[in-house]
């Protein structure tokens, strides 16, 4: 089947699990053949980066859970965390490096890269790298820069290169704003829109100037702004670096489509540094026809919710908002921010739940206390059953005092009913009292008492042993740990958002 990997955005199959501390009869790779075997606390740290990342990675943390992933392959270089560096790439919308790892896989094991399946892999999930990596390499272009003075290309702020090039900058489909900088010049800007295998050329002349630029750092909490500089645009936000603005008054402008315009105007000194904020408002002219509808439901009560930096409440029923991009933080005591960028569509309702997680210090806690249950449970189990037993043992012993003692007192009062004066206890002997009789009467009640006494403590204790059973079995049974802080073995999950929705699957190792 396939599987385009860009409409799932940050949800893709991890697929594939290391197995570390079993020896497995693989041909490795070359620079691994020489390697010496890692010992156990290497593995062991190999596992919990894996682990994590994809923990991170469930909760849309892209950047922080291949960081993980490729801390865990330089522990221990294996094909199948490099084949999940591979998708994550994809995952994050980066076709040059998931290209470039899911090569490595392929060339690796097959020395040519065609035709035997990957070691390591199997065969479903040596198609998938193929697969994967040929749809990720369509989304590819290439662009020769060529300039006039030596200078660093940067591509969406962050350096790609050094002109001359040697060869051409391999960049993902789509918008791009790519950079020259050189000494003495001013910066040269080109806004880029890129179709997949494509190539082409671009030639920048680069301006000296006799002044340095300035560096301005622009701060916007709502995602997808069009930013401009003296009527020049910059970029979306968020920006990924400082914007070099040339000396004297410079005019910046934020605006995106369901909010105000924010305009200002600073005077810039030559080779300095700043930073400025913009709070967009919503536009409240905005037609509803362009709104969307974001509900938010934590996993965790008493959650607390901010919709590009703002706290709002109203999100966990329903909160109407401009459609695009919007930055979403779930916090809540004792747990991990829940943090993601939400695409809010246009006249759509956008459902989402924030699985939050609980903190190294909430788990301990949460431990400590199911053990604790644990430990009360299973003895109160103990404790109940034994009294329960014992109450049954000393039930069966006595069951007949009560029956006897009823029947020798029926007797004495059958005697004593008795009109028959020959009756040695008939009320009609006139020795009925010198005969004792009441006292025998009073003994025989005696006994029946006691006998009902004897009973009733039996059930009683029975009834009461079950009760601490039933206690105990409450209390192993609640004692479990309910956090969310597992992150090996295999999760699911599901969201949704306006037409379009993703499946999360995930291995350990």
């Amino acid at each position: 089947m396939h599987i385009d990997v860009r409409r799932w955005g940050a949800r893709v199959a991890l697929l594939g699990a290391l197995v570390i501390g079993r020896t497995v009869r693989a041909e490795p790779v070359a620079a691994a053949a020489q390697a010496k075997a890692p010992d156990a606390a290497t593995k062991a740290d190999a596992r919990q980066r894996f682990d994590q990342g994809v923990h991170l990675f469930e909760r849309g943390e892209n950047a922080a859970a291949l960081a993980e992933f490729k801390r865990a392959y330089d522990l221990i270089p294996n094909l199948l965390v490099l084949y999940n560096i591979g998708l994550v790439y994809a995952a994050m919308d980066r076709p040059v490096d998931a290209v470039d790892a899911l090569d490595k896989v392929l060339d690796g094991t097959t020395g040519a890269g065609v035709a035997a399946s990957p070691t390591g892999l199997t065969a479903s999930q040596a198609a998938k790298a193929r697969q994967v990596r040929a749809d990720q390499a369509a989304r590819i272009a290439e662009v020769m820069v060529v300039t006039d003075k030596p200078a660093v290309l940067e591509v969406d702020g962050v350096e790609a290169g050094r002109t001359p090039l040697e060869r051409p900058l391999r960049l993902a489909s789509g918008a791009h704003v790519l950079s020259a900088l050189a000494p003495g010049c001013l910066p040269a800007r080109r806004e880029l829109t890129l179709a997949g295998r494509t190539n082409q050329t671009l030639t920048l002349a680069l301006l000296p100037t006799e002044s340095s630029n300035a560096h301005l750092t622009l701060t916007v909490p709502v995602p997808g702004a069009e930013v401009l500089v003296n009527g020049q645009r910059v970029g979306t936000t968020p920006l990924p670096a400082s914007v070099a603005v040339a000396p004297g008054a410079a005019t910046i402008e934020v605006r995106r489509a369901g909010y105000r315009v924010a305009t200002r105007t600073i005077q810039v000194d030559e080779g300095s540094n700043g930073s400025l904020r913009f709070d967009l408002e919503e536009d409240p002219t905005t037609a509803a026809a362009l709104k969307g509808r974001l509900i938010v439901t934590p996993s965790e009560p008493g959650a607390v919710v901010s919709v590009d930096g703002l706290l709002r409440p109203e999100a966990l029923q329903g909160l109407d908002l401009p459609g695009g991009p919007h930055e979403l933080r779930v916090e809540r005591a004792g747990y991990l921010p829940f943090e993601r960028q939400v695409e809010v569509g246009a006249g759509t309702s956008t459902s989402l739940v924030a699985a939050l997680v609980a903190t190294a210090e909430t788990r301990a806690a949460s431990d400590e206390g199911a053990h604790v249950r644990h430990v009360w449970g299973a003895s109160s189990i103990a404790a109940g059953l034994a009294i329960a037993g014992g109450s049954a043992i000393y039930a069966i012993a006595t069951r007949n005092d009560l029956s006897s003692a009823q029947a020798t007192l029926n007797a004495q009062l059958a005697q004593e009913k008795d009109a028959n004066p020959t009756v040695t206890c008939s009320k009609a002997n006139p020795d009925y009292a010198a005969l004792n009789c009441p006292a025998i009467e009073s003994y025989d009640q005696n006994a029946v008492d006691s006998a009902k006494l004897k009973r009733d403590l039996a059930y009683g204790g029975i009834g009461l042993g079950v009760v601490v059973a039933g206690v105990g079995t409450y209390l192993f049974a609640t004692g479990r740990r309910d956090l969310n802080a597992d992150t090996s073995g295999t999760h699911v999950g599901f969201w949704s958002g306006g037409q379009s929705g993703g499946l999360i699957f995930s291995g350990g190792f």
